[in-house]
């Protein structure tokens, strides 16, 4: 359910880290069966994923709790050892850093995180130097506008919108251009990324300038 992968591209590297965190949809049986991965409502009673896992729906919940903490001293693990070959750290996930919002913060703050790239609202969305952004100078993006049925508002047909679409990222050893291209061929979001460094190391904070 999730993985590491390093890229090396002419110059530079990036880690990438690919994170299940599917646990932000999952609960008790009886819970919302519309946001419940577990629920008993759309799972039958003897409901099994086998030798992987979930192997029943009563171990639904506490399958997902455990994933979640093995797969975080992974990540915690495979962050401090991204060492200085690798120019960028990605996390590419399903839902966006609003879930887990403390979890995220501190591992971007104390690891250096420089991008998440995630999906789950049906729509296009980049955050990053603004001041509601709590990641920053991290960027954070929601690349769920890929099409079918549904959207988060009604679509422009035009395209003038952030509905549907795609994210277009061009990638550099210093820097990361991130464009939002619409199912129009609008140029929606735009923004560039520079390399983030941990803000911390051990108790003391670091301060880096510009």
């Amino acid at each position: 359910q999730y993985r590491r992968v390093r890229v090396h591209y002419p110059g530079f590297a990036v880690d990438y880290f690919f994170v299940d965190t599917n646990v932000f949809d999952s609960g008790p049986i009886e819970a919302d069966p519309s946001h419940n991965l577990c629920n008993n409502i759309n799972n039958d009673a003897d409901a099994s994923c086998g030798a992987e896992g979930p192997a029943s729906l009563g171990d639904c919940p506490g399958w997902f709790q455990r994933l979640w903490a093995e797969q975080s001293k992974w990540l915690e693990e495979g962050l401090a050892t991204s060492d200085a070959e690798t120019n960028w750290q990605i996390v590419v996930t399903h839902f966006p850093p609003k879930w887990g919002i403390d979890f995220w913060t501190d591992m971007v703050k104390r690891h250096g995180i420089d991008m998440m790239v995630s999906g789950h609202q049906h729509n296009q969305e980049l955050h990053h130097l603004e001041a509601d952004n709590w990641l920053r100078p991290s960027a954070w993006i929601v690349s769920g506008g890929g099409g079918g049925i549904t959207s988060e508002a009604m679509p422009d047909a035009a395209g003038n919108d952030d509905q549907y679409g795609f994210f277009e990222l061009t990638l550099g050893a210093e820097e990361i251009e991130i464009l939002s291209i619409s199912h129009g061929g609008l140029h929606m979001l735009q923004s560039v990324l520079e390399r983030r460094r941990p803000e911390f190391f051990g108790e003391e904070e670091i301060v880096f300038k510009k």
